[in-house]
């Protein structure tokens, strides 16, 4: 069943345009997925760091105010008798402590331990950190614990203190001075955990780091968290060991994607392209099958009016001469010849098409058989007013193929020669022995073939796209069945032509023995 709109152009425009924008549109929506789910995943990454930040800080932080809990009750402001056991009891215990100082807050001395030489120096050095005049002592909670943090040249100082009330009401400072060492432990312990996957640093606020070194905040997964109430002058940096191979994992799949994108929208286009070029050369086709139909009725129609025309008058006794009545014989007799050699034609191209042509192989001596072949052709050709010259070799040895063919073949060359020749009106014959093979070849002088057309004129029905070979009648099989002949018997066809200087087609036969032949087939 035919569809009608199959050869229509608009419809066929439509539906290439519709089979584009799908594969554009379908491509585009992947690739759009493929960057929306990176980006899902890289969001996912990067909140997984930063609540571990925050879990690992929070951590800290517990940690600490747990310990100033336990300080804050070891603590008894009312027995100052007892002051010194408490301290040395804080100072071995495993709670981060160097010093504890009571204070008064208005007072420049604490109260314990009493100020001596053997303590000025490290009262000194506490006092440069922590100055009870620089506190809002107003707006302390009595046994709140709060913590103060700073930067010192030489050294991190970080303090606990907190405010007791006694009975009698007085206000007594307590300050606990942490050691630096300790505090260091103190986050190892809790984020060395974290060192087999992570690079993790604490820093203090111009990058100096303090636990580990500083991690560079370029990174695409970096992240950092302030402590925010304890070491509230550090910040906890962490970013994946393996961050680079997440990247390079991101870059690679997104490049495999977009590969397999462009692949297939290549191959969509090659598809298009093919269907395009398949259903012009079917077009193509088709109208040399029309063109061939036409040339070979037109070809048969001539010499079947010449027979039936010159028949008639003959039947008819009109013609009294009988050197006119010859004449008309020998028109029918060229006439029908003619017509016998493209019905020929005809059959072994229908043989050609159906792979039933030239496979009666025999020894063969092709060089007697073009002779004897050109004996009978010789007198019409001349008779046309052309010049035969012929070049034979008589040492070529003999061959196996199909005589038949090979004559064909043969004549299919000469008949072109003799009808493209146009003025020049000589024929070249040549059979020569070269290279384990035997050449046969067909010169003339006439009006020759443009290189762009030397491969096309072995195509079925094709003919130059020339005013002048227009006008000649042909089929356009002769140089395909010549070209399947030799493809036959393991040999080629060459042509070897110039426009307006004529043209030499050589069938070129290797010469085999029956041993050869087996063996190739």
């Amino acid at each position: 069943m035919k569809v009608p709109f199959f050869f229509n152009t608009k419809a066929v425009a439509g539906a290439v345009g519709a089979i584009i924008l799908s594969t554009a549109t379908l491509s585009y929506l992947t690739y759009r997925y493929t960057v929306g789910r990176e980006n899902l995943v890289e969001t996912s990454l990067v909140q997984s760091i930063i609540n571990l930040g925050k879990q690992k800080v929070d951590r800290i932080e517990q940690r600490i105010i747990d310990n100033d809990r336990i300080l804050s009750d070891m603590v008894d402001v009312n027995e100052p008798s007892k002051w010194p056991a408490m301290v040395d009891a804080i100072k071995k215990a495993e709670l981060n402590v160097d010093e504890v100082y009571f204070l008064r807050p208005v007072s420049n001395y604490p109260l314990y331990p009493p100020y001596s030489y053997e303590i000025r120096n490290h009262w000194g050095a506490f006092r440069n950190s922590f100055n009870p005049r620089d506190l809002d002592l107003d707006r302390l909670t009595v046994n709140q614990t709060h913590h103060l943090h700073k930067e010192r040249p030489d050294n991190y100082f970080f303090a606990s203190y907190v405010l007791k009330e006694t009975h009698s009401g007085e206000k007594i400072l307590v300050c606990f001075q942490m050691n630096f060492e300790k505090t260091i432990e103190l986050l190892d312990k809790n984020l060395r955990d974290l060192v087999p996957s992570y690079y993790v640093s604490v820093v203090d606020f111009e990058n100096n780091g303090v636990y580990n070194q500083p991690i560079s905040r370029s990174g695409k997964y970096y992240h950092e968290t302030r402590f925010p109430s304890t070491f509230y002058k550090w910040i906890l940096q962490i970013v994946p060991r393996n961050y680079t191979d997440i990247e390079r994992n991101v870059r690679n799949q997104r490049r495999v994607i977009l590969f397999f994108i462009i692949l297939s929208m290549f191959l969509t286009f090659l598809s298009l392209a093919i269907i395009y070029a398949a259903g012009r050369r079917e077009r193509q086709l088709r109208q040399l099958k029309e063109d061939f139909i036409g040339n070979v009725s037109h070809e048969l129609k001539t010499p079947l009016s010449l027979i039936r025309m010159f028949s008639e008058i003959l039947v008819t006794g009109r013609v009294k001469s009988e050197q006119t009545r010859q004449e008309y014989f020998g028109i029918i007799h060229n006439e029908s010849d003619r017509m016998s050699r493209l019905i020929s034609n005809l059959l072994d191209f229908a043989g050609l098409e159906r792979e039933e042509f030239g496979k009666h192989f025999e020894k063969t001596n092709i060089s007697q058989l073009i002779a004897k072949e050109l004996e009978a052709y010789r007198y019409q050709i001349q008779k046309d007013g052309f010049q035969l010259s012929t070049s034979i070799d008589s040492n070529i040895p003999d061959t196996l193929a199909d005589p038949n063919a090979i004559a064909m073949a043969f004549f299919n060359l000469l008949d072109n020669s003799v009808k493209y020749s146009g003025d020049q009106k000589q024929i070249g014959v040549k059979i020569a022995q070269a290279n384990g093979c035997i050449d046969l070849s067909v010169t003339d002088w006439g009006i020759g073939i443009p290189a762009s057309e030397h491969q096309k004129i072995f195509e079925k029905f094709y003919r130059c796209d020339n005013a002048a070979v227009k006008k000649i009648r042909g089929s356009g099989i002769g140089l395909s069945i010549t070209k399947h002949v030799a493809e036959l018997h393991g040999g080629e066809v060459l042509v070897d032509s110039e426009p307006g200087k004529g043209s030499t087609f050589t069938l070129r036969i290797p010469i085999r023995q029956a041993p050869d032949l087996a063996n190739n087939e």
